[in-house]
């Protein structure tokens, strides 16, 4: 019996059983050992039967309650439940763990796809969840090791976004300035700082700095639980500063008591009650709420900000997140094209006079 690296950066434990060799390969040299140790006190065999008697039923409920009620925060933990239940407790739920292969989990995979016509996305982060539950049970010694490590992720096409040009901004913001002053307020706001809606919902007059003319962006409201966390998406404070617009139209609420909401409003049903309608009535682009955080950022990107303080000022936990907006910033390749024109510039007619060429 002995425990050797591979090259790929595992630990294979190789021990002789009924006159034949046997391998096992372990991510982690921890593992390794205490497989080899029960190797060696005749306590486990390569077939695990100890394990044979937990369900995933049994380790699902065991990870919700030891790990995920103590690690996540509650939205993910909603999420979870419900992934749980709607699609590993229907395929999974009495089988053995020990039991479950990765092609097991392809199946799921195909399931999701072709039955439940669900997007790469939605697949993925479901995926992820089996993932996360089979990864604790190895640290737990349910199993010696993850069927769904190395699972091919399904590729996820780049997504476009959606975001206001200037011009539609300030004529969005024209326009509800002079029919629904808290929805301009609102729109102002998030469109100048980049909040998301949660952080909107649960932005709280303790949390306006008036001397630094800052927003302390400490909360989030969360619509899955309908609370109000004392956190945000990243787990992390950030300071966003105030223009002068947003300054004035926060600084009607410095009166407030500390722990009242700045920003009511229906934030629930703001796309199909607000934003929609209103964006039809001033002629502009008919985006979602969480679109002006985008509008925000490629504002930013357009008018030459540095990637890190937008990702700084967005809170986003991923730099690849920020890097979206970057081909909005001006760039060293902007008018390189324009040394090709030589004279032809001079030939062109005037815009009103553009008209089709005829190549035959």
């Amino acid at each position: 019996m002995s425990i050797h690296k591979t090259e790929s950066g595992t630990y294979r434990v190789r021990w002789r059983e009924y006159g034949k060799m046997r391998s096992k390969n372990f991510k982690r040299h921890i593992n390794a050992e205490k497989f080899l140790a029960k190797l060696r006190l005749g306590e486990e065999s390569i077939t695990n039967r100890a394990s044979e008697s937990i369900s995933f039923s049994e380790l699902a409920s065991t990870y919700l309650r030891d790990y995920a009620e103590v690690h996540k925060t509650d939205s993910s933990l909603v999420r979870d439940r419900q992934i749980i239940r709607d699609f590993f407790i229907p395929t999974w739920g009495p089988r053995p763990i020990n039991r479950i292969t990765k092609h097991d989990a392809v199946k799921v995979q195909a399931m999701l796809k072709n039955d439940k016509k669900l997007s790469p996305k939605s697949i993925n982060n479901i995926m992820s969840v089996a993932h996360k539950i089979f990864e604790e049970a190895v640290h737990w010694d349910y199993v010696q090791s993850n069927p769904l490590h190395g699972l091919r992720r399904i590729k996820v096409p780049e997504a476009d976004y959606h975001f206001w040009t200037f011009m539609e901004r300030d004529r969005f913001l024209s326009y509800a300035k002079a029919e629904n002053f808290d929805l301009y307020r609102i729109v102002a706001v998030a469109v100048f700082t980049g909040l998301r809606r949660g952080e909107m919902e649960g932005l709280l007059r303790d949390a306006l700095d008036f001397e630094r003319r800052e927003i302390i962006v400490k909360r989030s409201y969360c619509h899955k639980t309908n609370k109000l966390n004392e956190y945000t998406k990243s787990k992390k404070i950030r300071r966003v500063p105030m223009n002068e617009l947003v300054f004035r139209l926060l600084h009607e609420k410095a009166l407030l008591p500390p722990s009242a909401q700045v920003l009511p409003g229906s934030y629930h049903n703001i796309n199909s009650i607000c934003m929609q309608p209103y964006a039809k009535a001033a002629g502009v682009t008919v985006i979602r709420f969480h679109d002006l955080r985008h509008t925000c950022a490629s504002h930013l990107a357009m008018k030459g900000v540095p990637i890190f303080k937008i990702k700084e000022l967005l809170g986003h936990q991923d730099l690849k997140t920020t890097m979206r907006y970057m081909h909005l910033a001006p760039g060293e390749l902007d008018g390189i094209t324009d040394v090709l024109l030589n004279d032809q510039v001079k030939n062109l007619p005037s815009s009103g006079e553009i008209s089709v060429v005829n190549l035959k």
